[in-house]
């Protein structure tokens, strides 16, 4: 149990008052949520868009905080006497950012103990993080470890040597506390990589901003989350921040600074060498210390620095073949995943494992044990004559890149019908591109809910409409707001040989409508939908 000196010593910048030597509190937790203050709690008052956490001072104060930071001057603070006298205040420049640090603190700054990797990007981060989860474990298992020395933070949930944690219905990256308590977790079972899913609004929410990266790796940048971040550069500015921060990390012994680009997305690839570049520029010490790795899909002339490409890429209905080249030599790989969109994820991966010194026979074997990923590309078989899948594909790219594949699977005669929505309050233009894509790609669109929150669902729906209508005909597609009902309806018009694709809900465990998150699976909703096509008792039902 650390006292309050020891966390402020973590804090980039701070002012602290008080009538208290900080080595005379002990802290026991950290956290910005003022409900979930107990006595001994450093509470950091965060602003968000909706909530000004320097109102909840007094609430946290009367459940016990014995610190408080916070980004205002005391003065302006409407709050207890105390506070600043028995209670030290710690105003800092960003509360975001001491939430994280002070988190990371409490554990004993669990980051620096492990190899850690960030892996981010638009699509494939959670499947590209399992791969490289399954390479990891298979070059560290032992008697004692017989599930590898690894641990993984995605989207998904955690996983600490094979072991699984929900981090809850509806996350990207967890909150910073979150964060750095699986990380504790991880080095006190013996973990020695620590696999961290970083996204954009992670990032720049700064969650992970005391995770002490290692290596950075990127799967792509394309349209995506632009309602938060306001524009394709400051989007790609917040993945940024990712490789910023092997800049910023101490040195490990015996662990290099690597740095994975994806040289085929030219647009992310440029904007990251950039990033790379500045920092490099701002810190002449660190320049060196950073290598920078490229993969790609195939091997262009006189592409300057592509370290591992792909060649002889054999698609099948149920794996992928291919030779994987890189700086020392090659060798084959086969995956259970399917399409060129996990190739790339492949790709990524084995670059992330080779630049730690992984062997290449443990990368082949990772690869070959995967069996697959939650909510990407899963197949739900209950006995029926064509192919159902759940794929979370919510951007148009990775509604195109999953449909192109899909394609590939259809029967003789058979029939390609994707069923999705588009969230509420969320990137409003890639609506009408969604429908775009799938009226071009698929033969039948049936449009949904999916995450309308406090937006109007038929304005959702209608607008995705007017995007499929630019390419299919009104018969091509119809609204089926309940979407239970709407699977259901996909379910019931294929025939042998047709493919029918659930999107955009993936691994996810929750669907919100207004401010209220309600349990939800498309994987349960389809398997549902299945057994009473099949006519088989199906079980309470749950729409959405």
């Amino acid at each position: 149990m650390p006292d309050l000196s020891v966390l402020l010593q973590s804090l980039p910048r701070y002012q602290l008052t008080a009538d208290v030597s900080p080595d005379r509190v002990l802290v026991t937790a950290v956290t910005d949520d003022s409900r979930a203050v107990a006595p001994g709690a450093l509470f950091v008052a965060v602003s968000g868009d909706r909530f000004d956490g320097h109102g909840f001072i007094d609430a946290a104060l009367q459940q016990g905080a014995v610190a408080v930071a916070g980004s205002r001057p005391l003065d302006e603070l409407t709050v207890s006497g105390a506070l600043g006298r028995a209670v030290p205040y710690i105003q800092v420049a960003d509360a975001r950012e001491a939430l994280a640090h002070g988190a990371a603190a409490l554990h004993g700054f669990p980051g620096r103990a492990m190899a850690v990797i960030g892996v981010t990007g638009t699509d494939g981060k959670t499947t590209t993080a399992t791969i490289l989860e399954s390479i990891l474990a298979a070059a560290t298992r032992s008697d004692a470890a017989p599930a590898g020395r690894v641990g993984v933070i995605t989207t998904v949930g955690a996983r600490i040597q094979g072991r699984t944690q929900d981090t809850g219905f509806h996350v990207t990256t967890p909150d910073a506390p979150t964060v750095q308590r699986f990380l504790a977790r991880m080095r006190d079972a013996g973990c020695v990589y620590a696999l961290v899913e970083s996204t954009s609004h992670g990032l720049a929410q700064r969650r992970v901003a005391a995770v002490e990266y290692d290596v950075a790796a990127v799967t792509n940048i394309t349209h995506e989350h632009l309602d938060y971040h306001g524009s394709w550069d400051a989007y790609a500015a917040a993945k940024g921040l990712l490789f910023r921060a092997l800049f910023a990390t101490p040195l490990k012994p015996g662990v290099d600074r690597m740095a994975v680009l994806n040289a085929d997305d030219q647009a992310g690839y440029q904007a990251l060498r950039d990033i790379l570049a500045e920092e490099a520029a701002a810190n002449p010490a660190q320049a060196d210390r950073v290598t920078v790795r490229a993969y790609g899909l195939a091997r262009a002339d006189g592409r300057e620095g592509l370290g591992v490409f792909a060649r002889g890429v054999e698609y099948r209905p149920d794996r992928t073949r291919f030779q994987l080249h890189w700086w020392g030599g090659s060798f084959p790989v086969e995956s259970r995943l399917i399409g060129d969109f996990n190739v790339y994820n492949i790709l990524c991966a084995a670059t992330t494992a080779l630049s730690l010194g992984i062997e290449p026979r443990h990368v082949q074997q990772g690869i070959s044990e995967l069996q697959g990923v939650i909510g990407r590309m899963e197949r739900i078989d209950q006995g029926q004559d064509f192919l159902a899948l759940v794929d979370f594909a919510h951007s148009p790219a990775s509604l195109e890149r999953a449909l192109i594949t899909l394609r590939q699977l259809v029967g003789e005669g058979g029939r390609l019908i994707a069923v999705f929505g588009s969230a509420g309050l969320r990137d409003k233009a890639k609506r009408d591109l969604m429908g775009q894509v799938s009226g071009r790609l698929a033969d039948f669109t049936v449009i949904t809910a999916e995450d309308p929150r406090t937006e109007d669902l038929d304005a959702i729906n209608r607008a995705i409409a007017a995007g499929v209508r630019e390419h299919a005909p009104e018969e091509a597609y119809v609204i089926v707001p309940d979407r239970q009902e709407a699977i259901q309806y996909a379910v019931d018009m294929a025939r042998a040989g047709d493919v029918v694709a659930a999107f955009g809900k993936g691994h996810e465990r929750s669907m919100c409508f207004g401010e209220t998150e309600y349990p939800w699976s498309d994987q349960d909703a389809l398997s549902r939908a299945l057994d009473r096509r099949l006519g088989r008792g199906v079980g309470s039902e749950t729409h959405a």
